[in-house]
């Protein structure tokens, strides 16, 4: 522009709050402000908020177009345009509800073959991107499922053709496109009764070799068995533990400070085993697959994300029920202590767990190397706390049970403090708390 344009009084409305340039494709968020769309999406790519209100506001948000705005905007151009203000061309519209309609008719129509066509999976993966409202026509038209039928033929494939690059390529972005859509919760029963082999596919996925595939089939296999019968989940096949087990062992800590899709898989990973250990039959397959040590080590290495420790006590709780499930628990060198590490730490629900897997050790496998180590990492403190702070009153129980049980053994200890255990277990809960109270000043 040169200095008469730069004279020119632009109207405010017209500026787009990011680039603080004349919008060319103003598109209005869910927050209510409106913004050129370039800017608004390199924007949300980097920060899920709108700069304006601060509001959420993620990558795959509706964008509205304002069509009104847009030919304000236009009009003003052409009125000043012989002041060197130049006219925008009316933006191609973006892939919306149109083209979304167009592609499912196809996938009725042509089926898998549409799927397999070179660009399908992508314009779906486009249209996806959108925003919620083409996400919930595609489950309407029935693409969830579709796609789910081309898995199960793409992950046989592969399995018979490895190292297959088109093939690979297709069952990557066929998972990555469902993972978007999702599967609506009231049909995942109904998917897994008409198609026997979906288990069995996605079974291969998760014991190949690509990470976020595992992640993507991983919360996918979570929706599908989340309210199907109980038949159906006790028998998981013992491969598709070794899988689940497979991906949580290669979950680093930098995964998942940085991905949205691995925190989902882990935690649908999570809740798969917590579900499934609480038949016998399962409890001894993963104890042999090594869930145990696993599980700890997860634990370990985690940045102490409240819902990731309640499951994985859960799960140790329900593993230390077995006697070979308490073996590898106490195998593990860091085990009693990550536990007793949790203990008044995270939650109500994770002390109730930890506290059962500290009880199931010290009671059904009193070795004095047991006694010693609980002695040693301080577990004895943790369950003086117990006794002394106010909590539930099962808590409370349990951990008198286990300072009861082993107190002779404690003796031995010169680090342990035996006079304040034994005023501990003679004194009235309602006593303790008293004195606790006081101690507070309440």
């Amino acid at each position: 522009m040169d200095h008469e344009e730069e004279e020119i009084e632009i109207p405010n409305y017209f500026i787009c709050p990011i680039s603080l340039e004349i919008m060319k494709d103003p598109v209005t968020t869910v927050s209510g402000i409106t913004y050129d769309r370039q800017s608004i999406v390199q924007w949300l790519e980097k920060v899920p908020s709108c700069p304006v209100t601060k509001q959420s506001l993620p990558l795959d948000s509706d964008l509205t177009p304002n069509h009104m705005l847009r030919r304000l905007i236009q009009h003003w151009c052409v009125e000043n345009a012989t002041r060197g203000v130049v006219r925008i061309p009316t933006p191609r519209a973006p892939p919306g509800k149109p083209n979304l309609t167009e592609e499912i008719k196809n996938l009725k129509k042509f089926g898998q073959e549409a799927l397999g066509k070179e660009d399908t999976l992508k314009k779906l993966e486009v249209l996806a991107m959108e925003g919620e409202r083409n996400r919930r026509l595609m489950c309407e038209g029935g693409v969830h499922k579709s796609l789910i039928l081309f898995i199960v033929k793409y992950a046989r494939e592969e399995e018979e053709e490895e190292g297959q690059h088109r093939i690979k390529g297709k069952l990557d972005e066929s998972l990555r496109l469902l993972h978007l859509i999702g599967v609506p919760l009231n049909e995942a029963r109904t998917i897994l009764i008409e198609n026997e082999r979906i288990l069995e596919s996605l079974t291969m996925v998760l014991n190949q070799k690509d990470f976020m595939n595992k992640a993507y089939t991983i919360v996918l296999l979570r929706n599908l068995t989340e309210n199907t019968s109980s038949h159906i989940v006790e028998r998981l096949s013992a491969e598709i533990f070794k899988g689940i087990i497979g991906f949580l062992k290669d979950v680093a800590p930098s995964k998942l400070d940085h991905s949205v899709v691995i925190k989902q898989a882990v935690t649908a990973a999570l809740m798969i085993l917590l579900e499934t250990s609480s038949w016998s039959r399962n409890r001894t397959i993963l104890v042999d697959l090594g869930a145990v040590s696993k599980l700890i080590e997860l634990e370990i290495s985690s940045t102490g994300e409240k819902r990731t420790t309640e499951l994985v006590l859960g799960i140790l709780s329900r593993l230390c029920c077995c006697a070979n499930g308490r073996a590898e628990f106490l195998a593990h060198r860091g085990g009693i202590a990550i536990v007793t590490k949790r203990l008044l730490r995270v939650s109500a629900a994770a002390d109730d767990r930890a506290i059962s897997i500290l009880s199931s050790v010290s009671k059904y496998s009193p070795e004095s190397e047991v006694v010693e180590e609980m002695a040693s990492v301080s577990t004895v403190k943790k369950l003086c706390a117990v006794l002394s702070i106010d909590c539930s009153l099962s808590l409370k129980e349990k951990a008198k049970e286990i300072l009861r049980d082993h107190i002779d053994e404690w003796k031995k200890f010169p680090c342990i403090d035996v006079a304040l255990i034994s005023k501990l277990l003679s004194s009235s809960p309602k006593d303790l708390l008293t004195e606790y109270y006081s101690r507070v000043g309440v």
